[in-house]
This record gives structure tokens, C-alpha cells and sequence, in this order.
């Protein structure tokens, strides 16, 4: 629960969700649809040690799915070949209210948080939904 002021600036850092699920640009998109049933999330972080290049979502695996040739291509096609690139980021100190024009005008569902080139967190719909209500909580 986020413990603020309704007047303070809630940033980016007090509602990131710090335990970030990643995979590699070189694991297959059937690797990254299995770590993202077993985690129950909806995307993954691609990255490269641990700088962020890129986001696997449900909705890139499916993309995929309808263009190959069949479900089996999803054993061998990586996920290098069907993430989103451009990863769109913001940093710990950035207002949740940018966070959320961000989401909204570039019509996204998460924000990977990235500090000196480096993934701290990812803030979803979800972590958002939950920051307000608790904001409604404190100032009710």
C-alpha cells in the first residue's frame, strides 16, 4: 500500500513491481509463452545481461502464431524475431501520472523501469489500477 499524501507526487519507483520476469533474445517464442504461463504474467523483458532491448507480449506470440506456418514454428523461431523493439521505459523518479499518459497514448500495457541503462522494475495496468485505488483508500 502506498502510505502518501494525496498532495505528494507519486512516482514511478513507489508502485514498480521490482521482481521483473526476462528472457533472452535467443530463447525461443515457446520458451518465453511457457516463462510467462508459469509466472502468470502477460509479457516478459528481453534482455541482453540486464539491459532491457526489447518486450515479448501474449499478443506478439499470438501475432506470430497467426503468420507461421503452425504451432510447432513456435519451437523454433526466437524471440529476437517477434518482440517489440523500441522499448518504451521510464525511470524510478517519473510521475505515475506520465507513466500513465505514456501508457495510454502509445496504447501499452507496461513500462519497464530502467535506471543507468539497467531494468529495476516494470510498472503494468495492474500496478496502476492498484496505486489509485490505494491513493482513494488514503484520501477517503
Amino acid at each position: 500500500m502506498i502510505y502518501m499524501r494525496p498532495e505528494s507526487k507519486i512516482l514511478a519507483k513507489h508502485v514498480m513491481n521490482r521482481f521483473v520476469v526476462t528472457v533472452r533474445p535467443d530463447d525461443t517464442a515457446w520458451t518465453a509463452l511457457e516463462m510467462m504461463f508459469s509466472n502468470n504474467v502477460g509479457a516478459l523483458v528481453v534482455v541482453e545481461g540486464n539491459s532491457p532491448i526489447g518486450i515479448v507480449t501474449e499478443r506478439d506470440i499470438l501475432r506470430c502464431l497467426l503468420t507461421c506456418r503452425g504451432p510447432e514454428e513456435l519451437l523454433s523461431i526466437l524471440v529476437k524475431e517477434v518482440m517489440s523493439k523500441g522499448l518504451i521505459t521510464c525511470t524510478p523518479e517519473t510521475p505515475l501520472s506520465e507513466v500513465l499518459s505514456i501508457m495510454v497514448e502509445k496504447n501499452i500495457r507496461r513500462v519497464p523501469v530502467i535506471k543507468n541503462g539497467m531494468l529495476e522494475g516494470i510498472i503494468t495496468e495492474k500496478d496502476c489500477i492498484r496505486a489509485l485505488q490505494d491513493l482513494r483508500e488514503v484520501s477517503a
